[in-house]
């Protein structure tokens, strides 16, 4: 009975192997050009904002780090990754700039009611990267209520595509300083530095006392 039952089973082994795909088959997508199976969709975005002291993108700037003023430039940068094995076409790209700051310049149209700056971008390519720099400006010092001297912003960004409608998001910080907090003095000259500058001022007196002799 055994030996039976081996034999059967050597017999339906090649079938297994036919009959094995259809029972883990592929889940499938349909595209432009058919149904084709589906690939890993890694739509990624990251979002940076340069350092006004270093010129270095960075991931984000914290109270510890440089500051912006009223009237002065922000730099942003986001960087688009198709991981995917598929083309991205179009990617829609939806950057919402920060609370106090206006759009200066890069891709799309902006809606400054609701700060939105809104572009696509075409034929993203597998394995595909792309880099796009967006430029705002801290609004004049007149645009901030008393009290509001020092805070932080955040910028966002959210992206999506019609295989990727979930899409990705990522944002920045940077902090803004409206006036300076505190005035700064000189240090009092101690002992020290007054010891250092005696003998200048006898060179000094001496001088004078030469000056008047001649006379």
């Amino acid at each position: 009975m055994k030996f039976k039952q081996i034999i059967l089973s050597l017999f339906l082994l090649p079938f297994s192997f036919l009959l094995l795909p259809s029972l883990v088959k592929a889940d499938t997508c349909t595209t432009q050009y058919g149904t084709t199976v589906c690939q890993p969709h890694n739509l990624l975005v990251n979002k940076q904002v340069k350092n006004p002291t270093t010129g270095v993108f960075v991931e984000n700037l914290g109270t510890t780090d440089a500051v912006f003023s009223p009237g002065s430039d922000i730099s942003y940068r986001l960087i688009i990754k198709n991981e995917s094995g598929e083309t991205f076409n179009p990617v829609s790209v939806k950057d919402t700039l920060p609370e106090f700051t206006t759009f200066i310049a890069g891709p799309g149209t902006y809606n400054k009611d609701t700060r939105e700056l809104t572009f696509t971008l075409e034929n993203l390519i597998a394995g595909e990267t792309r880099t796009v720099e967006i430029l705002a400006r801290v609004m004049d010092k007149s645009a901030f209520r008393a009290g509001k001297s020092f805070f932080c912003v955040t910028n966002y960004v959210h992206i999506s595509a019609p295989a990727r409608p979930d899409g990705d998001d990522d944002s920045a910080q940077a902090c803004i300083q409206t006036e300076i907090l505190g005035a700064k003095t000189l240090p009092v000259a101690g002992f020290n530095d007054l010891a250092l500058l005696l003998p200048f001022a006898g060179i000094g007196l001496s001088g004078i006392a030469l000056l008047m002799k001649r006379k």
